[in-house]
């Protein structure tokens, strides 16, 4: 590390090229009237380069060599056909390039071009041909056509045949190996303490969970195993010993901490062991909770409240969602209003059959599965009207089968992840995945989050692609031509 910090500054302190050479010929062919021929050429000869250049600066519109101003390559082609019927010295002697030694600095005043172009053994690389013209361009827009000309040779002259060690790209290079070389050695610090963390945090939930598991067990042996909503409880009970067995080999496997080493946690196999044991002990965590209160609500015992009122959140989450998910619905079809009634007054019955529900369970004059059966129903009724007034806004906003089809497969996604009893029953019946699960708990809050990701989908299907203002390389009559350079508009 310290090598390569001297090594940078040296770079840096290093001194310049050694040769100034003023450019071999200059030649300034203007023929739109725009430039003062005679003071250009004084000017651009006092330019020093690296290396004998003849240095060619042509002021020309590209009308006149039969190429469209609306052609990004406009310029290119004009340079190109210039050469061949006027000055054929700035080509190759195969005519496939320019000629060595030539740099051309170009510019269409009234179509708003400048480019650069080279020989190959004076050529830039194409960031550089870049450079050059966006020096060229504030000039440019002030109509300063002899101060536009001058600042691009003026920028060629300094970047032909750079030192590495002058270079933007080298010094970012040196100082990116720095950094990255820096960043990895604290990365993988902070990764094995993360590590170390994620092990410190575990064990001791870990313990807890072992300090519970009677009562855990307890409460899984006393649900009633003819009940559809205990039966997925019980399912998860089975996952909830695998786990524990899982979580106690895991934690054998460890060191324990008094005699754990000081560079534990660099290796990946020891990171992965620290995140399967955090993973499940959280899942242990969660789960063992959700059996007690699975059973307590299924026996109407102990706090049943608190499990009941996890039933109903989310059929509450989406009651709540119904006035926004109507708001974003501006300008709705015939189609839409009915099944935005529809989805109102479906709302409207689960909100007062929840607090009647909550009545009757109250009084014991329902039962527990009787209750969740009621809210599944409920559940249902919700899905089905959200789902028709999906349909009918898809049909509305897609112009055709495909956006149609882009509607219909927008991902959702949503970090909400309801624990109850249905939403058990629920994964081990459908094996959702998240976003499945999502809209068959709470329909009406995964239409609203559809909605916001339909439009933005929609959105970036429809926006045109953006063609930038960067430099155009290439000619599109070239026959064969593979000369250095672009252009660019300013």
């Amino acid at each position: 590390m310290l090598l390569a910090l001297v090594l940078l500054a040296a770079a840096l302190l290093a001194p310049g090229a050694a040769h100034a050479e003023a450019p071999r010929s200059v030649t300034v062919r203007d023929t739109t009237a725009s430039v003062d021929r005679d003071e250009l050429e004084d000017e651009l000869g006092g330019v020093d380069f690296r290396t004998q250049v003849d240095l060619v600066v042509l002021v020309l519109d590209v009308t006149d060599h039969g190429a469209s101003p609306s052609d990004d390559l406009a310029l290119n082609d004009a340079v190109l056909n210039h050469a061949r019927t006027t000055d054929p010295s700035m080509l190759s002697p195969d005519g496939v390039l320019f000629a060595d030694g030539t740099v051309i600095i170009a510019l269409d005043p009234d179509n708003r071009f400048v480019g650069t172009y080279a020989g190959e053994d004076v050529k830039l690389d194409d960031g550089e041909f870049t450079a050059v013209q966006d020096a060229m361009k504030d000039d440019a827009r002030d109509r300063d056509w002899e101060a536009a000309l001058l600042a691009g040779a003026e920028k060629y002259a300094d970047l032909l045949l750079r030192p590495w060690w002058q270079k933007p790209a080298a010094l970012v290079t040196a100082a990116v190996g720095i950094a990255a070389a820096l960043g990895a050695a604290l990365t993988m610090l902070g990764l094995r303490d993360a590590a170390r963390r994620r092990v410190d945090d575990a064990l001791p939930r870990f313990q807890g969970v072992l300090a519970s598991r009677e009562l855990t067990d307890t409460a899984a042996s006393t649900l009633p195993e003819a009940s559809p909503y205990a039966q997925a409880v019980l399912r998860d009970h089975l996952e909830y010993r695998a786990k524990v067995a899982e979580a106690t080999r895991l934690s054998e496997e460890l060191p324990a901490p008094e005699d754990r080493p000081w560079s534990w946690g660099f290796t990946s196999r020891q990171r992965q062991q620290a995140r399967e044991l955090e993973s499940t002990v959280s899942f242990l965590d969660d789960t063992d909770d959700d059996i007690v209160s699975a059973a307590d609500l299924l026996h109407r015992i102990g706090d049943w409240r608190t499990g009941w009122e996890r039933e109903l959140t989310p059929l509450r989450d989406s009651v709540a969602t119904v006035d926004e998910v109507l708001e974003e619905l501006s300008e709705m079809s015939t189609p839409e209003r009915a099944a935005a009634k529809e989805l109102e007054a479906a709302s409207r019955a689960a909100s007062e059959e929840m607090d009647t529900l909550t009545a009757q369970l109250e009084e014991d004059r329902i039962t527990p599965e009787a209750a969740l059966a009621r809210l599944d129903a409920l559940t249902e009724e919700l899905s089905a009207a959200a789902t028709l007034l999906q349909r009918h806004r898809i049909e509305r906003l897609a112009e055709d089968e495909t956006e149609q089809m882009l509607l219909r497969e927008v991902e959702v996604e949503d970090s909400t992840v309801y624990r109850s009893v249905r939403a058990s029953r629920l994964r081990w019946d459908r094996r959702s995945g998240t976003s499945d699960a999502f809209r068959a708990m709470s329909p009406v809050l995964w239409l609203n989050t559809w909605q916001h990701s339909a439009g933005s989908a929609l959105e970036t299907h429809r926006a045109p692609s953006s063609s930038g203002g960067g430099s155009f390389s290439g000619y599109s009559g070239g026959g064969g031509f593979s000369g250095a350079g672009s252009s660019s508009r300013f």
